[in-house]
């Protein structure tokens, strides 16, 4: 058994780099062809065959059992219904996220409520995955990097038939975080999976969650929606220099310290009280004075002090 996980391991390794490779050709070729987006099109599709071509040349296999090989990373070893149920409630959120972006673009303004929303769908799909199967997290965490950052090149470079389609459901949601580049997506996606991303045992058969693969959903998940959720609509304090509230940090701390005693209550390896402390005020206090790449900075300060 332990055998097999190592060798899945390896496999989804492989897959990464492969995909993580192959994104970054298409970045490049892409901004070179930047003048005719149309041609764009034909690098996606050159880089994927090369792409799916190299794969299977690493796991010496044909194009057809690669294809059954991707569809069995899905599925899981021996057909699990766990991951059949776990990727179904992923395939969930992820449904409604995009009839939630379609309502938001029918009503042609977004929020701050709004675009806190996707911190709690991206959560839910992060604290599922580490609970019931975190080798496979860690390679969707990679995939989906690479699919936002392809996504956001198709927005971006208005390739058709992608880039008007993208720009009139994704612009709605661009803060002022965002130039004209929207990355806080790709910042919470991020934020969110950083602690899986930095595991160094997730490969491990005998893995087991410990809190700090928590702090991203605590920091940006939790504490940061609420602070933005809560200084927007009652922040009255506001802090010197800039626009963030003293009603906001506290209810950050509030919240983040809250899920964090809750999470700890559940971890077998469990951290000390006061680094969950220390964790919650350092956190909040940043996000206070922050105003670029909160959703990376706050989930690796925490996973760093927890």
């Amino acid at each position: 058994m332990n055998s097999e996980f190592r060798m899945l391991g390896d496999e989804y390794g492989r897959l990464v780099v492969v995909s993580t490779v192959s994104t970054a050709i298409i970045v490049a070729a892409s901004c070179l062809s930047r003048k005719r987006p149309i041609l764009i099109n034909g690098v996606f599709a050159v880089v994927l065959a090369l792409a799916i071509s190299t794969f299977s040349s690493l796991e010496k296999k044909s194009i057809i059992e690669t294809f059954e090989l991707l569809f069995q990373m899905v599925i899981g070893p021996g057909n699990s219904w766990n991951r059949v149920y776990m990727v179904a409630f992923w395939l969930a959120n992820v449904g409604v996220s995009v009839i939630f972006c379609v309502y938001v673009t029918s009503i042609g303004r977004s929020s701050t409520v709004h675009r806190k929303f996707f911190h709690l769908t991206v959560s839910l799909i992060y604290i599922s995955g580490i609970l019931l199967d975190p080798l496979f997290s860690w390679l969707c965490a990679w995939l989906w990097l690479c699919i936002f950052i392809l996504i956001e090149l198709l927005r971006y470079l208005n390739v058709p038939p992608w880039g008007p389609i993208l720009n009139e459901h994704l612009l709605i949601f661009k803060d002022a975080q965002d130039s004209e580049f929207l990355l806080t997506p790709i910042y919470l996606l991020i934020g969110i999976f950083l602690p899986l991303m930095l595991s160094s045992g997730v490969g491990d058969p005998k893995f087991t969650p410990t809190l700090s693969l928590f702090a991203g959903v605590a920091a940006v998940g939790v504490g940061d929606s609420m602070a933005a959720i809560v200084g927007s609509k009652w922040g009255k304090t506001k802090w010197t220099g800039n626009q963030k509230s003293l009603e906001g940090t506290m209810a950050m701390i509030f919240s983040m310290l809250s899920f964090l005693l809750i999470a700890n209550t559940f971890i077998h390896d469990s951290s000390s009280v006061i680094s969950i402390i220390a964790a919650s005020l350092i956190a909040s206090l940043l996000e206070a004075f922050v105003t670029s790449m909160d959703n990376i900075v706050l989930p690796f300060v925490t996973y760093l002090i927890l």
